[in-house]
């Protein structure tokens, strides 16, 4: 696992790409952000999920094919900053393979950015992303005794 310093693990990186949008219009920069988003959703989760656009039509179970703590895609806005964020993480190897190919498909979505009114600063970032399981000593799961939790009063009592 890689480590940015003793103690400071970590084995998901994530690419942030952002912008500002603007209220003006109806708010027609925020929508043409998330058309822009759709049209590219389908190649981004083959990045992410090894999917497309065919298996939405399989009957096949993907129940523990994916792990969504690992690698996935979110889309974040912030309406009192007027933030557009999309923030694509993947486990280190396969985030070095994408970085090394140009983390495709991020220039067209960053031109399509640059194409919109009222668009500005758009951006990218990359940066670790960690869950962190703060019930977690020494790799195990930390779960308070039932007998001794909020729900002690609600259990049978056993005589």
């Amino acid at each position: 696992m890689p480590s940015m310093a003793p103690g400071v693990d970590f084995n998901v990186i994530a690419r942030e790409w952002r912008c500002k949008w603007s209220s003006d219009f109806d708010m027609y920069s925020l929508l043409a952000c998330q058309s822009l988003l759709d049209d590219l959703k389908d190649e981004m989760l083959g990045i992410v999920h090894g999917w497309n656009k065919d298996m939405s039509r399989s009957h096949q179970c993907f129940n523990g094919a994916i792990d969504t703590s690992r690698s996935g895609i979110q889309r974040i806005i912030d309406g009192e900053n007027k933030d557009f964020k999309v923030v694509i993480k993947l486990p280190a190897d396969i985030y070095s393979q994408w970085a090394a190919d140009g983390h495709p498909p991020e220039q067209r979505f960053l031109e399509g950015l640059h194409q919109i009114h009222g668009v500005s600063q758009v951006e990218t970032q990359t940066y670790t992303l960690e869950t962190v399981n703060l019930w977690a000593d020494g790799g195990k799961i930390k779960v308070p005794s039932a007998k001794n939790g909020c729900m002690a009063d609600k259990l049978p009592k056993l005589e």
